[in-house]
């Protein structure tokens, strides 16, 4: 195995924040999952509140912030709606890079600019002193600095992606709002299992438990999450969002 990457959980829950004394131990932001890729820039998964959280770490100091960021789902709220609030791009020079899927007849550009603009938000996306670049993609593999990304499809409500980053004989699969059929949980679609065959660690949505759940609900129960890791081969488990979080 290669040089470890850094990987840092700065939001775990979905839906929406919710910080009280017992989520303390995981915390309550929306998904923000950052990865450090040794010799190139961080790499983030989502852009969920818990990305304020991350700003605080990274001030503007020095060298402008410069990252990546892979957005699983575009415009589901808890995925996007810590990005006026990461304080990096309120500073001169700073640029972010920004990878996900488009909804259809819409780009991922205008769609930001929808949510991030007024009446909804008092500043628009063009106001933030840094550069944020949008880029529409489809299924694809590509380069990000040193490390490998590939992007799948996940099944859920609209257009989602899961990722996977492969750098230097390691690598992480992000697998968010993963929703498998109610009727057959232990069902994983091929996309799902080729991004986490082989993985050393694999991210997961694990919001419910196997317990009774509405038809429409988007992720699956609680033991899904190992459902994929095992015919993926996977090496670790991290399963969040929601109220569980499950590690092994």
């Amino acid at each position: 195995m290669g040089e470890p990457l850094d990987v840092t959980f700065y939001g775990v829950r979905g839906s929406t924040p919710c910080p009280c004394d017992e989520n303390r131990r995981y915390g309550g932001n929306t998904s923000c999952v950052v990865l450090d890729v040794p010799g190139g820039e961080p790499i983030l998964f989502d852009l969920g509140t818990g990305l304020r959280f991350y700003g605080v770490a990274e001030p503007c100091a020095g060298t402008p912030f410069r990252g990546t960021a892979l957005v699983s789902h575009l415009l589901h709220w808890d995925h996007i709606q810590g990005l006026p609030f990461f304080a990096p791009l309120h500073c001169d020079g700073a640029h972010l890079d920004v990878f996900g899927p488009a909804e259809d007849g819409s780009s991922l550009e205008a769609s930001f600019e929808t949510f991030m603009n007024p009446p909804y938000f008092p500043i628009c996306v063009r106001d933030l002193a840094g550069e944020i670049a949008f880029h529409d993609m489809d299924e694809a593999s590509f380069e990000v600095g040193p490390a490998q990304v590939t992007a799948r499809p996940v099944p859920h409500v609209g257009l989602t992606y899961g990722y996977r980053v492969d750098w230097n004989g390691v690598s992480v699969a992000y697998v968010s709002d993963h929703q498998q059929p109610v009727d057959e949980p232990r069902e994983v679609a091929d996309p799902v299992l080729e991004l986490a065959n082989g993985v050393d660690l694999l991210i997961h949505d694990a919001q419910f438990t196997s317990g009774p759940r509405r038809r429409h609900c988007r992720p699956p129960p609680g033991r899904s999450p190992r459902a994929v890791r095992r015919p993926g081969r996977s090496g670790r488990l991290g399963g969040y969002r929601g109220s569980h979080y499950l590690a092994a």
